[in-house]
């Protein structure tokens, strides 16, 4: 039980650390290309900053409503990030248990497991999705 709080506390703080982080650098604040909307018009198509924040608000939400995320996965320990060369959104979370998909009715490890999603998007679709290098989560499959 020790051992549990201990590392639990460790995923909380560096999550913490983490978000600080992404939030000091992110590019939406102070960057030359971010431009408040205008009224009426929430979006400027032309906009990279929009663009970005538009990938990483999808790939984020992709990831909470896959079913690895949906069985046990910890809302409060996500921390999502966009790689603006490769457009590869990390989206990284705790769940309570070992595996992946939806493990109803199977025996799990009730065990602390971090987890973390590569999303690709490629216009408004997903195009891959693959969790710690071995789940296909487009497929709910393992990696061969």
């Amino acid at each position: 039980m020790d051992k549990t709080l201990i590392v639990l506390g460790v995923l909380v703080l560096a999550g913490i650390g983490l978000t600080a982080a992404m939030v000091v650098t992110s590019p939406a604040q102070g960057s030359p290309n971010a431009v408040p909307p205008a009224p009426g018009n929430p979006v400027h198509p032309n906009d990279p900053t929009v663009m970005q924040n538009d990938k990483l608000t999808m790939a984020k939400q992709f990831v909470m409503d896959d079913a690895t995320f949906q069985f046990d996965g910890m809302a409060d320990t996500v921390i999502a990030a966009l790689d603006e060369g490769t457009g590869i959104a990390t989206i990284e979370f705790t769940s309570r248990t070992a595996g992946y998909g939806n493990r109803s009715g199977m025996i799990v490890a009730e065990v602390l497991t971090a987890h973390k999603a590569a999303i690709k998007i490629s216009g408004n679709q997903v195009v891959s999705a693959v969790m710690d290098e071995k789940w296909d989560m487009l497929t709910q499959k393992e990696i061969a």
